[in-house]
């Protein structure tokens, strides 16, 4: 087999398994949208979806499962994803940045809440150390929610950058309203900030790899056309 074709194949091997992991990952990640056809006994609204995987919930074992999925699939997918991306740093930033992701999630999983209704104040008893690992994660978390898409600012181009820009704003006033929602208020809409901050980490992760398959296909095109 000629090198360029050669190449091409494993190319496109590489992409499969990546859009395939970052695939499974991100809709592990939608995992809490299952409340919505599941009696959770939880509000959308008020509780955050951290209390969905505590202890005495009805399907606590079900989210966390998914949560493990997501961390697993999204550390795997790094591997991939630097064959695809450019070679700079800015884009490594943000592949660095969904191997923490990745990291993360897994130990949410592992570490969860000792309550539902802790981040919002519900729970008066002394915390375990695997609730504060967890409380700890939540916080990077919100910090890789405003970073991925600050990060592909980075390196993306065009009108590429226009989701970013929006998720990271998004992301920001999220963050911001979680700050307030804590401090002032008694958790009442929680719920609805974290659950807005999932969607928008979710739409920069399609967007993600519709950009990367696009990357992809250049390089493609350029080896055939090398080929001629």
């Amino acid at each position: 087999m000629p090198p360029a074709l050669h190449r091409l194949h494993t190319l496109a091997a590489v992409r499969v398994v990546g859009f395939t992991l970052v695939g499974v990952a991100t809709l592990a990640h939608l995992g809490w949208a299952l409340e919505f056809v599941l009696d959770t006994g939880l509000s959308p609204a008020h509780s955050a979806p951290d209390d969905l995987s505590a202890p005495g919930q009805p399907y606590r074992e079900l989210f966390r499962a998914l949560e493990l999925v997501a961390g697993i699939a999204f550390l795997l997918s790094c591997a991939p994803l630097a064959r695809l991306a450019p070679v700079q740093w800015q884009a490594r930033s943000t592949i660095a940045v969904i191997a923490v992701l990745g990291v993360v999630l897994v130990a949410r999983s592992a570490f969860t809440l000792d309550c539902a209704g802790a981040l919002t104040g519900a729970c008066t008893a002394d915390f375990s150390p695997a609730h504060h690992v967890h409380v700890a994660t939540s916080v990077l978390l919100h910090v890789i929610y405003v970073a991925g898409p600050l990060s592909l600012l980075l390196w993306w181009e065009g009108r590429w950058r226009v989701v970013p820009v929006l998720v990271a704003a998004v992301e920001s006033a999220a963050l911001l309203a979680v700050v307030v929602v804590r401090l002032v208020g008694s958790g009442q809409f929680l719920g609805l900030v974290l659950r807005l901050q999932l969607l928008a980490g979710t739409a920069v992760l399609v967007t993600g790899a519709f950009y990367l398959f696009t990357v992809a296909r250049d390089v493609r095109d350029r080896w055939q056309d090398a080929r001629q």
